[in-house]
This record gives C-alpha cells, structure tokens and sequence, in this order.
C-alpha cells in the first residue's frame, strides 16, 4: 500500500490512527519505565555473594528481553492485524465501489430503458396524431370533392342546356342556310352548265386549233428531220471520203475486204480515238483504215451544227482500183 492510500485510509479512519498511535505510547512507556530501573544492587563483601547477584541480573536481564520480544511481537501483531484491517476496509470499499458501479450501469440501463419507453410512447402519440390529422385531411378532401362534383354536376348542367339551345338555334339557322344553299345551288348550277357549254365549245376550238399547230408542228419536224438526215448522211460521207483519201492500200491487200469504223472527234474536227467494230479484213487492212482516220484528222466540219456528233459511224469499204 503506499503512501497515498494510507493517508486516504486515514482520513477516512482517523479511530485507527488513534488506536495505534496510543498502542505504541503505552509500549514506549512500559520500556522506559525497564529501561531507567534504578533498583540498587546490593554489593555482598562475599564472593558467593556476587556470583548470585550477577545471575540474577542476568534472569532479569532475559527476562526484560523476552518482554521486549513479547512486546514487539505485539506491536508486529498489532501492525499486522492494523494491515488486515486496512486490507479488510479497502477490500469493503472496492465492494462498495463495484456495487455502485454496477448500480450505476443499472441505473443508466433503466434510465435508457425508460428514455426507449418514454420515445416509444411519444413516437406512437405522433403516429396517432398524424393518422388523425391525415383522417381529418382525408375528410376534408373528400368534403371538397363532393362540394366539386356537385358544382360540376350544377355547371355541367347549366352547360348542356346552353348546348341545347345552341344546337336548336344552329338547327334552325342551318335549316334557313340550307334553303339559301338550295336555291343558290341551283342558281349556280344553271350558271356553271351554262359555262360547261361555252367551256366546251371553247375546248373544242383551241382543241382544234392545236391539232393544226401539232400537225404543222409535225410536218414542220419532219421537214426538218429529213433535211439533218440528209445532211447527217452527206456529212459522214464527207467524212468517209476523207479518210479513203487519206487510204494506202497495203500490198497484196484482196478486195472486197471492209471495216464498221467509230471515230471519236473534238468539236474541231480533231481525231481522239478510233475503234473497228466488225471487220471483214486482214490486220493489215485494218492497221491502214486506223492509220489513214488518223491522216484525215481535222474532219471535215458538218454543213450544219445540228448534225455534229463527237462520235461518227460509218463503213470503211474502198472500191476495187
């Protein structure tokens, strides 16, 4: 135990400080009482006399020790059953303690407990004012919708007679408009058979007068056609002349041997390609018509721009010399 717990042993036990600290005083006093003995010796003039005299010292001497021993055999005693009683006192208060302690945490646990109870009881005391304050809304609001449906049913009604009345007075009026609509019918239908008749007749003129236009049209075109076909003729003739003029026969070429040429020319005449579609000649023949399309380049221009075409057609086929 230090020093700290025994003063607080103390001051919590002041009686044990007082039992000890008299306990410890009366020993002091018995020891100085023995110690300061002043009792004379007597001296015997005898030998045999100081002999006895020294053993009896002696006893006396053994016997204050063993008094001594005694004594501090109780003081230890004392100390001992002093330490016990300390140990018995701290071990009460560290009961005290405990069971305080545990009261304590009781204590805290009923009082949680009660606090889970008393929220419980207020939470279920909110839920049954809400439950009310939601039946009392509910209650309102279905007071509200039956004021509504039974204003609507009011303005519904008001509605439909309105409607009513309407819809007689859009009878009436649309009987009296279908009279009007009935005569201005007829009206209009006598004017417009009127115009069909004066529109026929002026169909049937202009459909008259177009059969003429489309027929000179026609005459017109084929005049026309049959004057580019004549000089589209002359022109691939000119064309082909020109080519057989610019023809070298190849030796020991046969006669009667032609080829269909394409030739594909620029706008002045400019040869670009050249193509023998069917031949019926030998390579040589065919060798010289390519060569001699591509002397004839520039072509002869066409007598007329409507009969120019970027690809001519025409047989290569040279009389017999």
């Amino acid at each position: 135990m230090n020093s700290t717990s025994l003063f607080q042993e103390i001051k919590n036990h002041p009686w044990v400080l007082a039992m000890v600290i008299a306990f410890h005083l009366g020993l002091v006093v018995l020891l100085g009482i023995n110690l300061t003995d002043n009792t004379p010796v007597a001296v015997a003039e005898k030998p045999n006399k100081i002999i006895a005299a020294v053993a009896v010292d002696a006893k006396q001497y053994d016997r204050q020790k063993a008094k001594k021993k005694q004594q501090e055999r109780a003081i230890k005693q004392a100390q001992i059953r002093v330490k016990k009683l300390k140990r018995k006192r701290e071990a009460e208060r560290k009961k005290r303690e405990l069971e305080r302690k545990k009261q304590a945490v009781l204590d805290k646990k009923h009082q949680q407990k009660a606090r889970q109870l008393a929220e419980k009881k207020r939470q279920q005391k909110l839920k049954q004012e809400r439950i009310k304050q939601q039946k009392l809304k509910q209650q309102k609001l279905l007071a509200q919708k039956k004021l509504q449906a039974k204003k609507k049913a009011a303005a519904e009604k008001q509605a439909l007679e309105r409607k009513r009345k309407a819809a007689e007075k859009a009878r009436l009026a649309a009987e009296k408009k279908k009279k009007l609509a009935a005569k201005a019918r007829a009206k209009r239908l006598a004017a417009e058979a009127r115009q069909r008749q004066q529109e026929a007749k002026q169909e049937m003129q202009q459909a008259l007068k177009e059969e003429e236009q489309r027929q000179e049209q026609a005459r017109l075109q084929a005049a026309h056609a049959a004057k580019i076909s004549a000089l589209r003729a002359q022109y691939v003739k000119l064309i082909a002349q020109k080519v057989e003029n610019n023809w070298l026969r190849p030796a020991d070429s046969a006669n009667g041997q032609f080829c269909d040429v394409v030739v594909t020319q620029t706008y002045t005449g400019d040869v670009v390609n050249v193509q023998l579609k069917k031949c019926q000649a030998d390579n040589a023949f065919q060798r010289s018509v390519e060569r001699a399309v591509q002397a004839a380049s520039p072509l002869p221009l066409p007598p007329n721009p409507d009969v120019f075409d970027r690809q001519i057609y025409f047989t290569f086929r040279p009389e017999s010399p």
